[in-house]
């Protein structure tokens, strides 16, 4: 007999993840809500990841089911989720996190989630595991409420979501998706998780917001297990995408709240330049010094203070916005300086 369609699937990408996977299967198999299966799309990993969805695929026989990719792409994980999920929703989470087990429940918690909606819920920083070790804090956190496209802005203004760009803990429409076509921006390595949830919002009518926070996000002091080496160009097409989607959306959900909207640039737009910035090379010195000193206005000497970033100090940063050095110079002086730094190891992207 053909087991019923399950009402969600959780999309699980694992790259190198082998240490860190049996905490995270397990917490989804101890979930109060059942009606779900896991897809762990195993990507290119050069550690025993592939042997351990082997492991768990067996375990739970109709519960998880294993894909294998031979590339290394978070982006590209997730799209083969949603092509092979059978859910009728479908979330995702990371490999290296762990959920409580009222985590999926929340998803569906006093109201029916519809086609064209998508809900929310809040985000805990955990430092059991960091070195040294801290209390958790919350990154991002609701209170329930929800928003319908053409409603009073209040609620979209109040919940401050749209720094939010976690691909975990938000819940779509399997079908809407595929038949959008809303996918993950494979070429990308950062951003292409908040580009997905701005294209979604840009085609959903509503969005719920879920006041629990069961999903624990580890912070190991070191890069998430996503985390891949980003080129520069990349970085620059990401920022550029989010500088052009902020607006659409602010229109989209009423929001006017115009300090709001630049400290959503500033946060978004402004720490992906820098990215690019840390990663630039002479042939794509053009490009990314141009980029910037396209946006003056975020890196104004009253809202920019250089002295977190260890390669654009003010006078370095000051010759870039008004562009009296060629591209070339400024590059070389970039270059030179983050060698130095390197060797003083004080720079280690």
């Amino acid at each position: 007999m053909a087991q019923p369609e399950p009402n969600l699937t959780v999309v699980i990408p694992v790259h190198n993840a082998a240490r860190y996977l049996g905490t995270c299967v397990e917490s989804l198999m101890e979930q109060s809500y059942t009606d779900f299966e896991l897809i762990l799309v195993e990507n290119g990993s050069s550690d025993d990841s592939r042997e351990c969805c082997t492991r768990y695929t067996a375990k739970y026989p109709g519960r998880i089911r294993t894909r294998t990719l031979d590339e290394a792409s978070v982006s590209a994980a997730r799209n083969a989720g949603i092509d092979d999920a059978r859910g009728r929703f479908i979330t995702f989470m990371d490999a290296d996190d762990w959920a409580e087990k009222e985590f999926l429940a929340e998803f569906f918690r006093g109201h029916t989630p519809q086609p064209d909606m998508v809900v929310i819920q809040g985000i805990r920083l955990d430092f059991s595991e960091a070195e040294p070790p801290g209390p958790d804090q919350i990154l991002f956190g609701y209170d329930d409420a929800a928003f319908t496209i053409g409603d009073n802005s209040t609620a979209a203004i109040g919940q401050r979501f749209l720094q939010d760009g976690c691909s975990v803990c938000k819940l779509y429409h399997t079908e809407t998706l595929r038949r959008l076509g809303i996918r993950f921006i494979e070429h990308l390595c950062s951003r292409e998780d908040h580009l997905f949830f701005f294209t979604c919002i840009s085609r959903m009518q509503s969005v719920v917001w879920r006041s629990g926070i069961y999903m624990h996000y580890m912070r190991r002091d070191r890069n998430t297990l996503s985390t891949r080496p980003m080129p520069a160009w990349k970085l620059i097409d990401a920022a550029e995408r989010l500088d052009r989607f902020i607006p659409q959306l602010a229109e989209r959900f009423g929001i006017e709240d115009k300090a709001y909207l630049f400290a959503l640039r500033q946060s978004l737009v402004r720490d992906t330049l820098l990215r690019a910035v840390n990663n630039i090379r002479f042939s794509n010195r053009r490009k990314v010094l141009e980029a910037i000193a396209a946006r003056p206005e975020l890196f104004g000497a009253e809202t920019y203070t250089p002295r977190y970033h260890p390669l654009l100090k003010r006078t370095l940063l000051d010759c870039i916005l008004r562009g009296g050095l060629p591209c070339t110079l400024l590059y070389f002086r970039i270059a030179l300086r983050r060698s130095s730094l390197r060797l003083r190891g004080r720079f280690n992207a």
